[in-house]
């Protein structure tokens, strides 16, 4: 960063930083809150307990959305105590804004907290106040901190508080001085006025003058922020300065305002409310085209990964019926979260139109108080360019996204057929085994029944002729079978049986060829 001239000063600088934190998403119901919305107030705490601003560092006492805890003595986030907190008069504009800090017993009147430290060593004393609220679905904070003296340009970063307080949907400083030492210009050497008052600073020099606030805001930094645009609002010079980041968190943007018309405070007052609203507009939007570019993101890759099983339908390889069925569990799913990423896409440019015609409407309101000679070009142009021009950029991704939506529906269906036309090819093949298994059981069991009957048979007829001639070998030879001994008596029997089985025999293989 360039070197702060030690020779410039500025009067009562005040620096005001607007932050806006998403508490709510679109796609959450009323009685949800999005993931770390309570973050915005932990990071004051924390900023508070770094500055020892006592008044910051007890915030969460003071603030309707936090509860006492008397189990773990200590206050807990509960954003539903907000609506039961407020009064009467509060209740018809819930869905508009409400103001977070807790009304004073004693006022209707809701409060701003001020706050002041000691001295530092440079004799400088911190002053300043907070003004947390609730605006639609996003906490919004005033924090404001000031010097009522006549401060070097180097002591300016010590107001500066974005170290430690980080919004979700960025944030906006606003440094309000009068500038002073500003090498006047004489009536003689400015060409274009007669009349010139030599004690006032010279106008050339204050783009010069705001560079270097600026610079000094950041100094203990190595960001480097280019100036934008300037104009004129109620009758006093200002400056817009912006690193144009995508991520809002580390989106820097800040309007270096010189105090220098006696008009210039009264009309901020008036336009406060406006203004604020205008800043949580354009950070709305900003977020907005960005979770636009996240998503758009999201659908190119999952449409790589489904442009393969495309090229791999094209030219199909063998696939198996498990494979194939994998296949159609795999890309429904991916093609859901891509429809999911082209619904959030077409969300997120609604937003940006309606908050466009809400930016619109603020600007029209400051336009209103503004005087003759004002400039708010600066503010117009990001209405005319910058909204314009994303608007625009997530129409042309959605009209490039949107043909792949349908091919990969008809890859699905695609897939669907190949398997229905496997899943028959295969339960003819099913049918086919079914049908010869059955006819080689029958004919196994008909081969059986053959065997089981000829068997039968030739029992029979075995068993009828030993009860027509029990002892045939005797009819035979009478005198072998009449010896008295063992050996005899065995062959005999022996003899026999071998008879009626060969008698048998041929009946039960006819029987057998019979039937087969």
């Amino acid at each position: 960063m360039n070197q702060t001239p030690t020779t410039w000063k500025v009067e009562n600088p005040n620096l005001t930083l607007y932050a806006f934190q998403l508490r709510q998403s679109a796609s959450q119901s009323n009685q949800e809150v999005t993931e770390n919305a309570d973050q915005l107030w932990e990071q004051c705490v924390a900023f508070g307990e770094q500055r020892q601003i006592l008044i910051l560092k007890s915030l969460k006492t003071e603030l309707r959305c936090y509860t006492y805890d008397p189990k773990e003595s200590q206050y807990r986030y509960n954003p539903h105590n907000e609506d039961q907190e407020a009064t009467a008069e509060e209740k018809p504009y819930l869905d508009d804004s409400l103001e977070l800090i807790r009304k004073d017993p004693q006022s209707n009147k809701a409060r701003q907290l001020r706050f002041h430290t000691e001295p530092d060593n440079n004799g400088l004393r911190l002053s300043g106040e907070i003004y947390p609220l609730r605006i639609h679905d996003t906490y919004a904070l005033d924090l404001t901190l000031r010097y009522r003296e006549t401060v070097d340009l180097n002591q300016l970063n010590q107001l500066n508080p974005t170290n430690y307080i980080q919004a979700s949907l960025g944030q906006t400083l606003i440094l309000f001085t009068k500038p002073i030492n500003s090498n006047p210009v004489s009536p003689r050497d400015n060409k274009e006025c007669s009349e010139c008052d030599p004690n006032k600073p010279d106008v050339s020099s204050y783009p010069d003058l705001a560079n270097h606030c600026v610079a000094a805001l950041l100094q203990d930094t190595a960001e480097h922020l280019p100036l934008t645009a300037k104009g004129q609002l109620f009758g006093s010079p200002i400056f817009e300065y912006d690193n144009h980041k995508q991520k809002p968190r580390e989106r820097l943007h800040i309007l270096v305002w010189f105090n220098s018309h006696p008009e210039t405070l009264s009309k901020s007052v008036d336009a406060y409310h406006s203004l604020l609203n205008l800043l949580c507009c354009r950070s709305k939007i900003i977020y907005a085209y960005n979770q636009s570019c996240r998503c758009n993101q999201a659908a190119r890759n999952i449409s790589s990964k489904l442009e393969q099983k495309v090229d791999q339908l094209i030219q199909p390889p063998e696939e198996t019926l498990e494979q194939l069925e994998e296949w159609l569990r795999f890309i429904p799913q991916q093609s859901f979260q891509y429809a999911k990423q082209l619904r959030d896409m077409e969300d997120h440019s609604t937003t940006i139109s309606t908050n466009m015609v809400n930016y619109t409407s603020r600007l029209e309101k400051i336009q209103a108080l503004s005087l003759p000679n004002d400039d708010l070009a600066f503010l117009q142009n990001f209405l005319d360019y910058s909204c314009k021009q994303w608007q625009k950029q997530i129409e042309v991704d959605l009209n490039y996204l949107k043909p792949s939506q349908n091919l990969f529906e008809q890859m699905t269906a695609t897939i669907r057929g190949i398997i229905e036309v496997k899943q028959t090819e295969s339960d003819r093949e099913l049918q086919k085994t079914i049908r010869d298994n059955e006819a080689a059981a029958k004919k196994r069991e008909k081969q059986l029944e053959s065997v089981i009957t000829a068997v039968g048979t030739g029992l029979a007829v075995s068993g009828i002729s030993s009860q027509v001639a029990s002892n045939p070998t005797k009819e035979i030879s009478p005198a072998a079978c009449q010896q008295p001994n063992l050996p005899y008596y065995f062959a005999c029997s022996f003899l026999d049986m071998f008879i009626h089985i060969m008698i048998a025999i041929p009946v039960g293989i006819f029987v057998w060829r019979w039937r087969k």
